[in-house]
């Protein structure tokens, strides 16, 4: 009865995350519904103001949020009723079903007009609470790059010219696109177990809004094969960290191998919730930052050399900008890195309405990490992004970066760890409390 029971329960989990897209619509990251698929109509526009949607149909209909919220809570206690006779090597498997569905009633109350504390919402949807960031460690960072940048002019000055002589031009931006993406996908066919046959194809583009960086759209799958194609915004500001962040852990070896290891695993084992990932959930937490080590992290073997020498082959060379300014690059990194952290600081005192739109733009402005001008866009971004955005995406790194850390494992054995976290029911709460993958 277990396997059978487990299937019925996991379905019911995708039939409600399908159901409540139709009100949340940025939520599916990733689906597939059977062994194959290919898209058979052209209804789909490369200039969408939103992710092109799948071919989802009727099974995005039929409910509405409360009854969503009902057979939600109803699914989690029978699960945890399940959870009382489950068998050992269940274990795994029930806890993610319980998480996930627990991720989901939490949204759905969310999108019926609950409100809740910042760290409530990020507990809800992700299952962690990101501790409060020491000021210190701003003020830090920003006198070291002060001091770094070149010139005499005020730090904001320096900060804009900084990242004007990094920023890749449009003419050159597709080249470099093509050029991360296949370099990142011979390091995911060289590291790991992957079929080589899922480099998605790209291409550039002016789309709608400044602030949209690529839009997507999946043209069919199979078991050894993903079709994917993404459109890269040309007015997006294209500086080396943003490709460095990008490329890699949206591709591959970030998320579309966790896709690949995903649909791999549902088609070898019937489980329906590897069928799905919803960007509001505790796993697409752990995706996010799991993706980022990969693609930051394990792809240069921990070495900054390795990471600079990579950039000045597919980015500063191809873009013709000046090699010189590589030197800065770590700095740089961590800068960018910590400014992550001052936007989630920012975000949570918004959230919470502890700070109101000019005291933010004044933090961030303050130390740098939005340059004089910029605050306002990125403030205004706190309400249109996911909730919890930099919890997800940053903080989530954090916690990736020491689980590798405590398995004590040489880079090959944690390329092997990452490949089997891709497919497995391991958790952002997992990989926080550092629980054993095997």
């Amino acid at each position: 009865m277990g396997a059978s029971a487990l299937n019925a329960f996991g379905r019911q989990l995708v039939d409600l995350t399908l159901n409540k897209t139709r009100y949340d619509n940025w939520d599916l990251q990733w689906f597939v519904e059977g062994p194959f698929w290919r898209r058979t109509k052209m209804d789909f526009s490369r200039d969408y103001k939103q992710i092109p949607d799948y071919e989802l149909g009727w099974m995005k209909h039929g409910k509405s949020l409360r009854e969503i919220l009902d057979e939600g809570q109803f699914l989690h206690k029978n699960l945890l009723e399940y959870k009382k006779t489950a068998v050992e090597k269940e274990a795994a498997r029930v806890n993610y079903l319980i998480a996930h569905v627990a991720n989901l009633v939490f949204r759905t109350r969310m999108l019926l007009g609950e409100t809740f504390t910042f760290d409530e919402m990020t507990q809800g949807l992700y299952d962690v609470v990101c501790p409060e960031t020491d000021c210190a460690k701003f003020k830090e960072v920003c006198e070291e790059l002060e001091q770094a940048l070149p010139g005499s002019t005020s730090f904001n000055d320096r900060l804009v010219k900084f990242k004007e002589r990094i920023l890749v031009k449009p003419e050159y931006l597709l080249k470099i696109i093509k050029g991360t993406t296949k370099a990142w996908h011979d390091i995911a066919v060289d590291r790991m177990d992957v079929t080589g046959n899922s480099m998605p194809r790209v291409r550039v583009g002016e789309l709608p809004t400044p602030d949209m960086v690529f839009i997507s759209i999946l043209f069919g799958y199979d078991y050894n094969h993903l079709e994917y194609e993404r459109t890269f915004n040309t007015l997006y500001p294209w500086t080396v960290d943003k490709v460095m962040e990008y490329i890699g852990h949206e591709n591959e070896p970030g998320h579309l191998t966790c896709f690949e290891k995903r649909t791999q695993k549902f088609i070898d084992t019937c489980w329906p919730e590897m069928s799905i990932v919803s960007q509001h959930s505790t796993s697409n937490a752990m995706g996010e930052g799991c993706s980022r080590f990969a693609a930051l992290n394990l792809s240069f073997d921990h070495s900054i050399e390795k990471m600079l020498d990579f950039e000045r082959e597919y980015i500063f060379e191809p873009a013709k900008l000046d090699k010189s300014l590589l030197e800065l690059m770590p700095l740089w990194h961590k800068f960018c890195e910590v400014a992550n952290f001052a936007k989630l600081e920012a975000s949570r005192y918004h959230w919470d309405g502890n700070w109101n739109d000019e005291e933010c733009i004044h933090f961030l402005e303050r130390y740098g990490f939005a340059v004089k001008g910029e605050g306002r866009s990125i403030v205004d971004g706190f309400e249109t992004k996911d909730p919890g955005h930099y919890v997800a995406h940053y903080y989530s790194l954090d916690l990736a970066r020491e689980y590798f850390s405590s398995l004590n494992l040489d880079v090959d054995s944690q390329w092997a760890a990452y490949e089997a976290l891709c497919s497995s029911h391991m958790t952002l709460k997992d990989i926080k409390e550092k629980k054993s993958l095997w």
